[in-house]
Order: structure tokens, then C-alpha cells, then sequence
């Protein structure tokens, strides 16, 4: 799909304990950990709008060196947080200029607020495994996106659609057991956090970096999470796998209003299960992890269905307003991986680290608008020598759209994206990242191309 960004990611890096005195307090084995669960420790992050579970230790003398910026609280913070009680809030805001092509040019200004607080019951002295989160977000846009960029996979990951809302976007309960083998959660959850990762800690801005082109609009992520309950297994530290159920009544047509029910993301647990019209959105995938010479690794492979009737998606709008068609659910494959290529270490941390990830995905193209997609990319942190905390990343990615005209206003043609940013580290708790795009855009009228786009953007995110 945050606490929000890796602004905060990285202030628990600095943090946060290594991961093997981690698993020492919770009694697992010292076998090195699994690489989900490692990453979430080091960087916590899924995406710009994913939160996951909040380990934050504040550090650093306060301001500047501090890691978050409002301090401590006057030692306050810590002993809350070493007593099981988390409170974190990051504000994310993308000053972005369309300088070229698009249905119009100009200046659009998407942002986003992330509150959120995590219990750990055993640290709180109540049980052993439990784990408790609630988010709170604010976003809005000063523009309607689609008006400039008419694109399908979302070239902003933190653009509301609604241009503005106000919600409680998650809030779950996850439990533990046989030492971390198995966990459950419900709640209202994100599921771009725990399915579909690339790699966690990512800070591209174009959604093509987070999930497949074929589950745009369908999966419960930003700004529609949803009611759901997940099965995450971790029987050894080198194999994993999870499953998800979700309310996918966010894209159900219902024939008696001839559009789709209300979004999830407003409604949360109130339609799950019971008040639902058999429209659910499910989710499994597994796959190995592994450390070769130190360098981390994993790979997995993944199905999705989404059952009910399908409001299908417009190539001008993602998600799509209800309405255009509707057929069965679509359902995907799809593989996602990621390595290590080097990193290197001293005493205060990693100093320098690259990393490739990509993604495919595929969907019958008489179900789903986007029939397959490929994304492939590098993350590389301590580029520059003296700046151990700043990042580069680069990116490309391709969604073809099928040829099913009831599927989509632009059948047959794709997107294709470039992406590339280099984030400023200016404090543990400021970053300051410069990034262009260039998207060729699917046509939203047969016949007559939209000119291919180039979108300059600076994105500024703060932890508090």
C-alpha cells in the first residue's frame, strides 16, 4: 500500500533492537528471522499509506537529531512505548506539477495525515501475543487528478479519489501463537500490507511500486480498506504463508440501484459478513525467504478473487465511479521477489544497501480490465558517501489492458511508467524527495491518444 512513511521507517531503524533480540524477548529460536517479519522490524513500512504494527523508540537529542519531531515528551514517550503503548502521527504532502501532456497541465497538491496507535498486550501485563492497532487518516487534493492525469494504476499513491475524507481507515486486533508460527487478525485492515509486497519500505510515489495492474481496483487498500480477517503462517523462518477474506463490496453491482454499494473505507466492519451481497474479496499467497551472505531475499506467488458482480474500471479513473459494466469477479495470479544486492554496516547501522524487487501479475482479460502487468526496480540506500539515510530509487512498470471493449474505454492499448526520486534525509523525522515520472497514458477515447505525461513532483513527510 503509515507512521506513515519511511521518514519513520528509518527512525526505527535507527531504534529499534536487532532483530535477534527481538525474537529472544518473545522465546523463538535464534534461527534467523523470516524476511517479512525482519524487514517489518528494520523498517515497519509497506508503503506511503500502509501502516503496520509501531515499535518507535525516540532517540537523539531533540530536535534536529531526534526521531521524531515533537521529542520524547519529557522521557514520556519511551515508557509508554516500553510499556506496550505506541502513539505515532505522519503527515505526507506531494507538491506535484503536471509540466507536460495529460489531459492539461498544472499544479495538484494531494496529502495525507496518519495517526495511529499500537498496544502490545504482553508488554501492557494483560497476554501473551496480542496486538492491538487503530489509524486514524485525513487526506485530501487541491485538484481533481483524473482532470490532469487520466490513468489507470494511480499515479499518486497517497491521491484520496474523493479528493477529501476524514476516516478511521483501520483498526484490528492480531493474536499470536506457537511462538510467532501462527497469528490471526480482524478487523478493518489494509491488505496491501501483508499481501502483494514488493519489498517493504518503499517510497515511490506511483502505485505501480505496491500491487499488481489487475487488482486496481478491487484490493482493500488506501483510501478502501476494509473489513477482513487474516491467517498469517510462519512454520519455519525460511517458508511463510497468508490468507486473507475481505469485504469487496466496494466494487459490487447491485442490479436493484444499478451502481456499486457505498466504499468500504467509510463503513469499515458494518457490512462484513452481515449485511453483505456476496460480494468478498479473497487473498492467499506464500512463498520462501532466505539470507545468502548476509543479503536478504524472498519470493512469492499469489491468487485473488474477487466474488460477486464486478463494477468494473474506467481507464480515465482508478478506482472507477460504479456503473459502466458488470460481469463475475474477476480473479489473478501474480509473483512478487525481491534481493539484496550489498549492503555494508557498522556499529550505528546499515550505512549503504540496494535492493531489486519486481512484480507480475496476471487476470482473464474477460473478467479484468488489466489482463497482465510487469514491474521491476532498484532501491538504493547511503548512495551518496556521507549520507548514509538518503535514497534513490528508480522504477519502471507496464500494464497491458485487455481487449474486451465492456472491460475498458481503452481495449487493447497499456501504460507504461518511469519513475525515479532521490529522498533527502534532512532530519531522522524530515525528508525532502525530489521525483519525476513519465506515464504513458492509455487513451480514455478510442482513436484519439492522450498525450504521454511528465509529472515533477516534491514530497515532503514529517514524523511527530
Amino acid at each position: 500500500m503509515t507512521l506513515l512513511l519511511v521518514t519513520l521507517a528509518r527512525a526505527q531503524q535507527d531504534a529499534a533492537p536487532e532483530p535477534q533480540q527481538a525474537e529472544s524477548e518473545t522465546g523463538r529460536d535464534a534461527s534467523p528471522p523470516p524476511f517479512f517479519e525482519r524487514q517489518a522490524e528494520e523498517e515497519n513500512d509497506q508503503g506511503p499509506q500502509s501502516p503496520g504494527f509501531n515499535q518507535l523508540a525516540v532517540t537523539g537529542e531533540w530536535p534536529w537529531k531526534s526521531t521524531v519531531a515533537t521529542g520524547d515528551w519529557g522521557g514520556l514517550r519511551n515508557k509508554l512505548g516500553n510499556n506496550g503503548i505506541v502513539l505515532t502521527s505522519t503527515s505526507t504532502t506531494d507538491l506535484a506539477t503536471v509540466v507536460s501532456g495529460g489531459q492539461r497541465q498544472g499544479f495538484i497538491m494531494p496529502y495525507l495525515i496518519d495517526t495511529n496507535l499500537s498496544l502490545d498486550t504482553q508488554k501492557m501485563g494483560l497476554w501473551a501475543g496480542g496486538q492491538l492497532f487503530i489509524d486514524f487518516q485525513k487526506a485530501g487534493s487541491t485538484q481533481l487528478g483524473s482532470k490532469y492525469l487520466p490513468d489507470f494504476w494511480g499515479w499518486d499513491a497517497i491521491y484520496p479519489y474523493t479528493q477529501n475524507f476524514t476516516e478511521l481507515a483501520q483498526y484490528w486486533i492480531q493474536q499470536s501463537f506457537a511462538e510467532g508460527a501462527l497469528k490471526l487478525k480482524f478487523g478493518k485492515i489494509d491488505a496491501n500490507t501483508d499481501f502483494a509486497v514488493t519489498y517493504p519500505g518503499l517510497q515511490f510515489i506511483n502505485s505501480a511500486a505496491y500491487f499488481p495492474g489487475g487488482m486496481v481496483v478491487d484490493l482493500p487498500t488506501y483510501p478502501n480498506q476494509a473489513g477482513g480477517a487474516e491467517i498469517l503462517l510462519q512454520p519455519v523462518s525460511w517458508f511463510g504463508g497468508r490468507f486473507g477474506f475481505f469485504d469487496g463490496s466496494t466494487n459490487y453491482y447491485d442490479a436493484s440501484t444499478g451502481g456499486a454499494a457505498t466504499p468500504t473505507g467509510g463503513r469499515g466492519l458494518s457490512t462484513f459478513l452481515w449485511d453483505n451481497p456476496g460480494s468478498y474479496f479473497l487473498i492467499g499467497e506464500m512463498g520462501p525467504q532466505w539470507t545468502l551472505d548476509d543479503l536478504a531475499g524472498h519470493a512469492s506467488v499469489g491468487w485473488y478473487q474477487q466474488t460477486g458482480q464486478s463494477t468494473e474500471p474506467s481507464a480515465s479513473l482508478s478506482p472507477s465511479p460504479p456503473g459502466q459494466a458488470y460481469v463475475d469477479g474477476p480473479w489473478g495470479l501474480y509473483l512478487s521477489g525481491s534481493q539484496q544486492l550489498f549492503q555494508t554496516k557498522t556499529d550505528a547501522g546499515t550505512q549503504s544497501q540496494l535492493v531489486a524487487f519486481g512484480q507480475f501479475g496476471w487476470s482473464p482479460p474477460a473478467l479484468n480490465s488489466c489482463q497482465w502487468s510487469l514491474m521491476s526496480g532498484l532501491s538504493w540506500q547511503g548512495l551518496l558517501p556521507g549520507r548514509p539515510n538518503d535514497t534513490f530509487g528508480s522504477m519502471v512498470a507496464y500494464a497491458h489492458l485487455g481487449d474486451e471493449p465492456t472491460m475498458t474505454t481503452s481495449p487493447g492499448e497499456g501504460e507504461f511508467i518511469v519513475e525515479g526520486f532521490y529522498n533527502f534525509q534532512v532530519t531522522p523525522w524530515l525528508g525532502v524527495q525530489p521525483d519525476v515520472q513519465f506515464i504513458n497514458l492509455p487513451s480514455s477515447v478510442q482513436g484519439s491518444g492522450v498525450p504521454d505525461a511528465v509529472v515533477l513532483t516534491v514530497r515532503v513527510t514529517m514524523s511527530f
